[in-house]
């Protein structure tokens, strides 16, 4: 998929198989065919033989949907979101509300892990004292 300028709109031409997609995507070909059965994907081409074929558009559809899935965003939600988009202008102000709520989402979730990492951290430096005899082991009550 190539970049295209801001504003521009991306090639409808049909060219990609869902293995391209996947590839692509680095996902499975089942998710590329999971998104595009839930109707998560508009406008997905297919040849006579009903093979699947994805454009640069269909790309552009597909990398938001899995962005969305991968903040834990409902497939309802995320159609809700799609039709949304297919509505046009008038529904900005639903779509931003959807994303502003997939943010403070993440930022929580983000917030959370790099608790865990410095929870980690801490451990990791007990740990490499301990395997270098720069202490002893005082939190395992079976060590002392």
């Amino acid at each position: 998929m190539k970049k295209m300028k801001k504003g521009m709109p991306l090639d409808k031409t049909p060219k990609y198989t869902v293995k391209d997609v996947a590839k692509i995507m680095n996902v499975s070909t089942h998710t590329v065919r999971y998104y595009d059965n839930e109707g998560l994907i508009p406008s997905v081409s297919r040849t006579q033989s009903n093979v699947r074929k994805f454009s640069d558009y269909n790309l552009s559809w597909f990398k938001m949907v899995h962005c969305l899935r991968a903040t834990d965003l409902s497939i309802n939600d995320i159609k809700t979101y799609i039709d949304l988009c297919l509505k046009g202008n008038r529904t900005i102000p639903q779509r931003a509300k959807i994303i502003f709520n997939q943010e403070k989402i993440l930022k929580d979730h983000l917030k959370e892990l790099q608790d865990q990492m410095k929870l980690l951290q801490r451990k990791k430096k007990y740990y490499n004292d301990l395997l270098n005899k720069k202490s002893v082991d005082v939190w395992n009550p079976f060590a002392i």
